[in-house]
């Protein structure tokens, strides 16, 4: 077996995640903006950015926060929970932030990440962010409410201010969400 010059070959790629560009527009992306959950395991929130609450449950999940910049930003801590061996990666705006890679043992990862350079006081950002959504919890017990658990970003928080707000979040899955879109 004879391998070829892989250098010397014309290679074709495809743009995996487009959702980064700024040419991008989530304007058909589901508004993340409930206000009231029945929280039966008492977590405590910053946002209702549970996926299930806007009918996603399964595979990977994008979330993106639009944000005007103060200018003092200089990172975000997120807590995001998605299940045994889940993980997400973060971008601003089309900047890669970082990952957690997830592992075995943890459904539920809180990360801090910096970003890349100063914000321009009253610039406009959107943080952008990839899960991998493990499904529900199983419950062996009858009656329980582990199955309940939220999936999403449970918390963040902006670092170097405590005047920054996301001003929309939004998400999205698979196109269609539960009316999941097969070919005839």
């Amino acid at each position: 077996v004879t391998l070829p010059n892989l250098s010397s070959l014309k290679w074709k790629t495809a743009d995996s995640l487009p959702e980064i560009t700024s040419q991008y527009s989530d304007e058909s992306w589901t508004v993340a903006n409930r206000t009231i959950t029945v929280n039966p395991l008492g977590v405590e929130v910053t946002a209702n950015l549970s996926a299930s609450l806007y009918g996603y449950h399964t595979g990977n999940v994008l979330w993106r926060g639009h944000f005007n910049a103060s200018g003092s930003e200089t990172g975000i801590t997120l807590d995001v929970w998605g299940g045994l061996a889940f993980g997400y990666s973060i971008w601003l705006d089309s900047d890669f932030l970082g990952s957690w890679e997830g592992d075995a043992f943890h459904s539920t990862f809180e990360g801090t990440f910096d970003f890349p350079r100063v914000l321009v006081a009253g610039s406009s950002h959107a943080i952008t962010v990839l899960q991998d959504y493990m499904g529900l919890e199983e419950n062996w017990a009858s009656a329980g409410e582990q199955f309940k658990t939220p999936r999403g970003i449970v918390n963040f928080e902006f670092l170097g201010t405590n005047t920054t707000e996301v001003s929309v979040w939004k998400v999205t899955e698979n196109l269609g969400g539960k009316g999941v879109c097969f070919p005839k």
